[in-house]
């Protein structure tokens, strides 16, 4: 369990040392590219890594967000550059505990209580190889439109979706009654404003009972309290991707002095927090993007989960 714990911790320090500059890595700019993605496989990254590797495309201004590792380099006839410092991004190994048997098979063996872990591995930006020809990609462009189109597309094909409302001047979402009301659209100073917040509140209309049933937003006692923190961060991120999917820009940013030591003195009571946020968040936007079956999505969801 060692390894898992210094990977909380390793990823957590990360974000307070950015956090002490004043950078915030999950509201940083996403690159007009889209989001971070292999640039062999094409699979694009998720959780934590899309932030993560977002971060690290716009502050190193590399010209795309697209990775691979070492061996992919290799593998491609190519090498990294000389001097060159690779990322450390996560991925999710199952492990078991074998004090704890939750079944047994057919043929007598005992079946083990699985859970997840996080483990690293290194990744390298392309501008960072030598010796490989990438296919020319051309940068996606969108008409102011075109972006609207994208975030009415989402919001009209959620499934389930809660009850939308307008009125007053503030945002918010009422698990008892499963519905957001936000201002007017008038009130927001762009459009693009109005559907970052409308993506927030999607997000915590995902954790209701009859959804993804997340602890955070069921057992909200007041504002301010842990559960509190931790939706927040999760809607959060949940909007980012959503406002990233759709090429819209997420400027509702709060990076104001007291908004960073709030999260800082989070992060440094709970070194799980952004991991399990990340996780939340990939599940929350896949639900409101329709990408999977509940159950699977649930499944996910115990990424976030150790023992």
């Amino acid at each position: 369990m060692e390894n898992n714990k210094d990977t909380y911790q390793r990823i957590t320090d990360y974000v307070i040392e950015q956090l002490d500059k004043g950078e915030i890595v999950w509201q940083k700019g996403w690159n007009t590219y889209g989001l971070p993605r292999n640039a062999v496989t094409a699979n694009t990254y998720q959780g934590w890594n899309a932030f993560f590797l977002n971060f690290v495309t716009m502050y190193n201004e590399y010209k795309t967000p697209y990775f691979l590792t070492y061996k992919q380099a290799m593998d491609k006839g190519g090498t990294i550059r000389r001097g060159q410092k690779g990322y450390a991004i996560i991925w999710w190994a199952t492990m078991e505990d074998k004090s704890k048997i939750v079944n047994t098979n057919e043929s007598g063996e005992a079946e083990y209580l699985q859970y997840r872990v996080p483990k690293t591995h290194v990744v390298f930006n392309i501008d960072q190889t030598y010796g490989i020809e990438f296919p020319q990609v051309e940068k996606p462009f969108r008409t102011h439109t075109e972006k609207i189109h994208a975030c009415e597309k989402v919001i009209n094909e959620m499934n389930d979706r809660p009850l939308i409302k307008h009125g007053g001047d503030k945002a918010y979402y009422i698990p008892s009654i499963d519905a957001i009301t936000l201002p007017p659209v008038e009130m927001f100073h762009s459009d693009q404003a109005y559907y970052k917040t409308l993506f927030h509140e999607l997000a915590h209309s995902t954790g209701h009972v009859s959804r993804l049933n997340r602890k955070e937003i069921n057992r909200f006692k007041k504002f301010g309290d842990e559960n509190y923190s931790r939706e927040e961060l999760t809607a959060e991120l949940t909007a980012a991707f959503l406002s990233a999917i759709c090429g819209i820009e997420a400027n509702t940013i709060n990076n104001s002095a007291a908004y960073i030591q709030g999260w800082l003195n989070q992060l440094k009571n709970d070194k799980k927090l952004i991991l399990k946020a990340a996780s939340q968040a990939q599940a929350a936007a896949d639900y409101i993007l329709n990408k999977s079956s509940v159950s699977n999505i649930k499944e996910q969801v115990k990424e976030s989960i150790t023992i």
